[in-house]
């Protein structure tokens, strides 16, 4: 059986490459209540991900729930190496945006943000090997 790739044009919100396992969110998530900066768990028991663990991974979210605590979470989670390797947003999200590029500065990381929309979403599944280009080209392997 061969491979096949799809590949999606996004929107570059801070540019980077990323290379690694897709985990897709059915719904948004807070990132101040709903997450473990300390281990990258997803702790909202009622979240369908619950218990999944986003380190290593390509992140994939509507977007974040929540207010001004997400971006303090997201650089803790960036920080001690249990955040996600990447975002692809649905759709634009202020917070993500600035904890990743507070993280990116502060401690010199490389983790890009992609905004796709919530229909392209659909064609990424958990687990997937996905690979993120500085040009905003997102490739899904099967």
């Amino acid at each position: 059986m061969s491979k096949q790739s799809v590949d999606i044009e996004g929107r570059v919100l801070i540019a980077g490459s990323a290379d690694g396992p897709a985990l897709v969110l059915d719904e948004t998530l807070s990132f101040w209540g709903g997450f473990d900066p300390s281990n990258g768990e997803i702790i909202d028991v009622h979240h369908p991900q619950y218990r999944q663990l986003v380190g290593g991974k390509i992140l994939c979210i509507p977007q974040s729930k929540g207010s001004a605590g997400t971006p303090g979470g997201i650089a803790e989670t960036l920080r001690n190496g249990s955040g996600p390797i990447a975002f692809v947003l649905g759709e634009p999200d202020v917070n993500i945006s600035v904890g990743t590029l507070v993280a990116n500065r502060l401690y010199d990381m490389n983790i890009p943000v992609l905004e796709i929309s919530r229909e392209r979403m659909k064609q990424i599944k958990t687990g997937e090997a996905v690979f993120i280009d500085r040009n905003g080209r997102l490739s899904v392997n099967r």
